[in-house]
């Protein structure tokens, strides 16, 4: 062997030497930088189990009114012992002062757990159920039932929203109002223009009118002619399709303005703070809150027949109706508290139902729309189950994965959170203002 070829060997195992520890170096330097960097987690978020803190959340966005009624009730104390020093004083003196009438903490208390809200907040607690029959409040201070004096001007504004005397449908979270107040009476017929400048806003909008016995009155096109002495007009902010857009806003406002010109009215809004930024947060929220939950029930080997599906349906308790869902109805409501329709969305009928057989079915529920949502879930989910099992069905989830205790566990704990924010924001699931936001 040559002396050249000696040395091209030697330099090329030189090389791939020289190859091999530089990529050791990089490794090793990687798997260090790897190391330091990352921080291992202390717990598995899909092997450990899922919870909640439900009373926590409710604490944090219940701490602001928490803590005024808190300060309320401080300042009770303090009116309280004033008024001893002072009726001690007077009897001392033997001199007729008058006393301050105002209740201690004591009194306060047992004045709450007898319910008795013409003097005292009534605590009212909503107890929600589990799947391991533990409960969970969430403790609504009623300030609307404390006297004014004692409760301070801020904060009994804040419970009872910034109007006064306005019809209950109207609230303050949803919708912006703007009363008319006139120095002569406003005739329905006077309203006319405002309600042609407003019309293709194309979110809803409500006018009332209040008459000489202080009664409100929904107006619309079929009201008789009539006389009011004031006029709230009110448009809802955000719905399903989004926010209300500026330039609408903007028209509903200048509409309103005028009208109060034409009728020599003096127009008061019912607002605090940026019209448009409010119906931008109520549409995240209404994004926020706005969950469907849905259980499919699917066939096995065998396929779901129709004829015994619709008698099962019926047996629960669900009604056929003219949308092609089965509805579950409750207290002589409208509303259903769950529906039942075909995955396909293909709309049931009794001729298909008789001639067909299913091979998925899904009950929904919409959260905002259930004054009790948790209780409606368990409801629901108690009929799918035995539906189940007497069609040989399964329960599975919008994956098509097996739905079993752990997952309806975990379905319940959102379905809290979403409770939980509602309450928080002044919306209560199922009520009149939420059936209209969601509708």
């Amino acid at each position: 062997m040559s002396d050249l070829k000696v040395v091209l060997i030697v330099l090329g195992a030189l090389i791939i030497a020289g190859v091999l520890v530089y990529n050791w170096l990089q490794e090793r330097k990687l798997r260090n930088e790897v190391s330091r960097d990352f921080i291992v987690p202390q717990k598995d978020v899909l092997t450990d189990d899922f919870y909640i803190d439900s009373d926590a959340y409710v604490e944090k966005e219940l701490a602001g009114v928490g803590s005024k009624t808190k300060a309320s009730l401080k300042a009770t104390a303090v009116q309280t012992e004033q008024a001893q020093v002072l009726t001690e004083t007077s009897r001392e003196e033997n001199i007729d002062e008058p006393t301050l009438a105002v209740a201690d903490d004591a009194t306060f208390l047992d004045a709450a757990v007898k319910n008795d809200t013409n003097t005292f907040a009534q605590f009212n607690t909503s107890h929600i159920e589990s799947a391991d029959n533990s409960f969970f409040s969430v403790a609504d201070v009623r300030i609307d039932a404390l006297p004014e004096s004692i409760v301070k001007a801020d904060l009994y504004q804040q419970a009872q929203g910034v109007q006064a005397n306005l019809p209950s449908i109207i609230h303050p979270q949803i919708d912006l109002t703007a009363i008319f107040y006139a120095t002569k009476s406003i005739e329905s017929a006077d309203l006319q223009t405002l309600n042609s400048a407003i019309a293709d806003i194309g979110l809803p909008i409500m006018m009332h009118g209040l008459d000489v016995e202080d009664k409100w009155h929904l107006l619309s096109d079929n009201t008789p002619s009539a006389a009011f002495k004031q006029v709230a007009c009110s448009l809802q902010l955000a719905d399903r399709g989004g926010p209300v857009a500026k330039n609408l806003l903007n028209k509903f406002q200048f509409a309103v303005e005028d009208a109060g010109l034409s009728l020599n009215a003096h127009v008061e809004w019912q607002t605090n703070g940026d019209a448009l930024q409010r119906a931008i947060e109520l549409d995240q929220f209404c994004i926020e809150v706005d969950q469907i939950i849905s259980v499919h029930m699917a066939q096995n080997e065998s396929p779901i027949h129709g004829t015994k599906f619709k008698g099962l349906a019926e047996a629960s308790g669900l009604s056929l109706m003219a949308d092609g869902k089965f509805h579950y109805l409750q207290n002589g409501k409208s509303e259903p508290l769950f529906v039942l329709l075909d995955s396909n969305n293909q709309p049931f009928t009794a001729e298909n139902l008789r001639t067909n057989v299913l091979k998925s079915v899904t009950f929904q529920i919409e959260m905002p729309k259930v004054s009790n949502c948790e209780q409606v879930f368990n409801q629901m989910i108690a009929i799918a189950q035995k539906m189940a099992q007497s069609l040989n069905a399964r329960l599975v989830d919008d994956n098509q994965r097996l739905l079993g205790d752990v997952q309806i566990e975990k379905i319940r704990q959102q379905l809290k959170i979403i409770h939980a924010t509602m309450v928080a924001r002044g919306i209560m699931p199922g009520s009149p203002a939420s059936i209209r936001l969601f509708g």
